[in-house]
């Protein structure tokens, strides 16, 4: 997770644009819509955010909806307009979990978003 908000700090990525972009917005509620008939739940942005780092599936869908160049893009995007999604219990959560995941995958502490 810090290893992509350093990413975004230096990035050539520019946030703002997607964030002023009607089609990143409309993507985001897109996603977010599906994934709750889905899930078949009420979700909130922190879901939101916590499912799309789980499910391969929900990420491909999230960046085509938000007519983002890769994953990473549209997730900096999101983070950019929601910055309280780093601080966030169940983001946290999420990640420590990955991080487990990938640890015993292959030795490394680090999940890396694709």
């Amino acid at each position: 997770m810090d290893d992509l908000l350093l990413d975004l700090e230096h990035s050539n990525i520019n946030p703002i644009d997607h964030i002023q972009s009607k089609d990143f917005i409309e993507g985001v509620l897109k996603t977010g819509s599906l994934i709750s008939m889905l899930e078949n739940k009420k979700i909130n942005t922190t879901v939101l955010f916590s499912l799309l780092l789980e499910r391969a599936d929900y990420q491909k869908f999230f960046t085509e909806a938000t007519s983002s160049n890769s994953f990473r893009e549209a997730l900096s995007s999101l983070l950019y307009l929601n910055p309280s999604l780093v601080k966030s219990k169940i983001t946290k959560s999420v990640v420590r979990k990955l991080n487990g995941k990938t640890r015993a995958n292959n030795g490394l502490r680090k999940a890396s978003i694709q």
